[in-house]
């Protein structure tokens, strides 16, 4: 009997992939403006709570965050799906499909967006982020499978009492 293929899971992977591209499609204005919302509402907690810190530095630290965050859901997710329903026979090749290619080609997205470039250190921390994501999803399967292992042990158990 052939095991059932869970291709759904790549359609979140897809859809998660169209969001990334979305938010590098922004022009250089509107993605700025969102980066400066997001780093006012960090720094006016932090200031809450007695730590201060300089807004420039925090919002380029906030944007650089924000492609790290991206590419660790993208990562985690890519693993889950390469779990479910590889697409092909190697699932490190796969891994490593997703790892060049989509960090790729999202900077060259922002090469052809008003006021955006195209950079390396960019691609950098979003592979960074992928294999971060990656790691943590790797992590994730391993507890599931483990839990699963487990409850399988115990019914057995069960079942020879």
């Amino acid at each position: 009997m052939k095991p059932r293929r869970h291709w759904w899971v790549w359609i979140i992977v897809l859809l998660y992939i169209y969001f990334i591209f979305s938010n590098s499609m922004q022009v250089a204005e509107a993605s700025n403006q969102l980066s400066i919302k997001v780093t006012w509402w960090i720094v006016h907690h932090l200031e809450r709570i007695g730590v201060y810190t300089n807004f420039s530095v925090f919002h380029g630290f906030v944007r650089k965050l924000a492609h790290f965050s991206e590419f660790a859901g993208l990562g985690f997710l890519v693993t889950l799906a390469l779990t479910i329903c590889p697409l092909f026979s190697s699932r490190f090749l796969n891994f490593l499909l997703f790892l060049i290619a989509i960090p790729l080609a999202d900077e060259t997205i922002q090469r052809f967006i008003a006021g955006r470039s195209s950079q390396l250190k960019d691609m950098i921390i979003d592979g960074s982020g992928f294999l971060t994501g990656g790691f943590i999803g790797y992590l994730f399967v391993l507890v599931i499978k483990d839990l699963f292992q487990r409850h399988k042990t115990k019914a057995a158990d069960v079942q020879e009492q």
